[in-house]
């Protein structure tokens, strides 16, 4: 193989996944070609491995709102079991760590430093990747086989997994989960996976795999029929909502660190009352989602996991910047989240008025290049006071100045303030709750000021 050795050593996680980012980036700079969107590259890794990814049991996730929140969910109640249980999501907030953890947890920093300098050992060995179909492997591709190895080595018996773009061509799409789960589908990302949600539906259900049990949310009649098809041609069982579920309820939670408690009837006649640090009836629906999957599987006994307790491990479930409330000291209430389509944005805000207890407040705005700006512009100038733009930081292009335009041109009371730092002083300085939402990464740039 003409096998060139190198040993890698990385001194730090930060280290270690700063090389990573230095591969092609598509999070960074998106222009997608069949040179970097292809599953062969991985299938050419994980030999190399010795398929790592065959070393647990795993659930698949994709979708367009809810998937990252479905996942955590899920991976939350398996842990809350003593079931050792990865957790593969993206984007991170503060460090790549989020992205690869222990049900939310992070593993050792020994871990990630160890695995990721083997990794790219073997790798550099093997000409550097260079050999691979296409050539160098991505750093989403680089990022899923880490994980596959950091949930192998700590001995994870389950992993949940929820994929960066689309599905069918997504770099997580080399496992055989125990479910696929599907949440709500929107356009989005329309560049690569196309302009229509019966488009997009193609690209997300190629996580479907043969046999394999899949779970959907509700969806638009386009997407479902996409989904109906794809599991009958995989001869897979699908399962939707009122498949499953006889009725959800939820109340808001007067005190305490709980935002909501919900009660879920499933068609078993088994009833789960859990409660949930989120605001929002969809975040109460992303947990029943993620209590029907497991229920569904708890009765296959080849599964392992018959005698879970579904109703453990939600209440202490939260992501970053999944509507994350934060009380600076003498300050209004400031509510992270990452909502960047029209749906999300305004389910978001609703659960925002929820948290606060009040309607209107200042609305702190970013969005990178490709979002719907327009879209998200025209609901939320009808729900707030005033609109600060300011910038989503630098890892991916965007046009704060076009943002503001777009705001503008809404008739809301509209400031610019490119630099994330003046915003939060100056969104704080109206004295009403401030909600941060457009972008993750613009929920990132607030977030490290807030911390």
């Amino acid at each position: 193989m003409g096998m060139r050795l190198k040993t890698v050593d990385f001194r730090t996680s930060a280290e270690a996944f700063g090389h990573l980012e230095s591969f092609t980036n598509l999070e960074k700079a998106p222009n997608l070609t069949a040179r970097e969107y292809r599953l062969d590259r991985m299938y050419a890794l994980l030999p190399l491995f010795g398929n790592p990814q065959n070393a647990f049991k795993s659930i698949h996730v994709a979708g367009s709102k809810g998937k990252g929140s479905t996942a955590a969910f899920i991976a939350g109640i398996l842990a809350a079991n003593g079931i050792k249980t990865g957790l593969y999501s993206s984007p991170h907030v503060e460090t790549y760590k989020e992205r690869i953890s222990m049900a939310g947890t992070f593993f050792d920093e020994t871990l990630y430093t160890a695995t990721a300098s083997m990794m790219m050992s073997v790798i550099e060995a093997e000409s550097g990747g260079e050999n691979l179909p296409g050539g160098l492997p991505t750093t989403f591709e680089l990022l899923t086989l880490l994980s596959f190895l950091i949930f192998r080595e700590s001995g994870c018996e389950w992993a949940v997994f929820e994929t960066g773009l689309g599905g069918r061509l997504d770099a997580t799409n080399v496992i055989i989960p125990e479910a696929s789960v599907l949440t709500l589908i929107e356009l989005e990302h329309t560049e690569y996976l196309g302009d229509t949600i019966e488009k997009i539906a193609l690209e997300k259900a190629g996580i479907i795999k043969k046999g394999v049990p899949v779970f959907s949310g509700d969806q638009h009649p386009e997407a479902e029929s996409v989904f109906r098809q794809t599991a009958a041609s995989k001869c897979s069982d699908i399962f939707f909502p009122d498949d499953l579920v006889t009725n959800l309820t939820s109340v808001k939670t007067e005190s305490g660190p709980w935002a909501q408690e919900a009660l879920l009837r499933l068609k078993t006649g088994e009833e789960i009352s859990f409660k949930l640090k989120q605001a929002g009836f969809y975040q109460a629906k992303n947990a029943a989602m993620a209590v029907s999957v497991l229920a569904h599987l708890k009765r296959k006994k080849e599964t392992g996991i018959s005698d879970i307790n579904l109703a453990l491990g939600i209440p202490s479930t939260a992501l970053p910047g999944r509507m994350e409330v934060f009380a600076p000291a003498g300050s209004p209430k400031v509510v992270l989240d990452g909502a960047h389509t029209p749906k999300s944005a305004i389910l978001s805000a609703q659960a925002f008025f929820e948290t606060t207890g009040e309607a209107g407040g200042t609305l702190l705005f970013g969005a990178v290049d490709g979002k719907d700006t327009h879209g998200m512009a025209e609901v939320l100038s009808a729900l707030f006071n005033r609109v600060v733009i300011s910038t989503p930081g630098t890892f991916k292009k965007s046009d704060p100045d076009e943002v503001f335009r777009i705001f503008s041109s809404t008739g809301i009371s509209a400031e610019l303030l490119k630099d994330p730092s003046d915003a939060l002083d100056r969104a704080l300085s109206y004295g009403k709750p401030v909600f941060v939402t457009g972008s993750f990464y613009m929920v990132s740039e607030i977030r490290a000021l807030l911390t």
